[in-house]
């Protein structure tokens, strides 16, 4: 499945099970979403919260959640 560039949820879903794998990408998004106070990811600031506890995990979970940052602000509303 390909995600638009807004569907913050899909972007992050994709590059997490990409780097990560199925197993390990589904549970860092998990965990990502809890540590962040969120279920879902609806707006670009969600995806930035999300970044910002994903990147707060270190290595290649970190390193993704600096490119859902990147993301985020390419892609928010002016």
């Amino acid at each position: 499945m390909t995600a638009t560039p807004t569907d913050w949820d899909g972007v992050a879903r994709a590059k997490l099970t990409r780097v990560l794998g199925e197993d390990h990408g589904t549970a860092a998004m998990r965990d990502a979403l809890h540590d962040a106070g969120l279920s879902s990811l609806t707006s670009a600031a969600d995806l930035r919260r999300f970044a910002e506890a994903l990147s707060a995990r270190g290595g290649y979970a970190a390193a993704v959640g600096a490119l859902l940052g990147v993301h985020a602000a390419m892609y928010a509303p002016p």
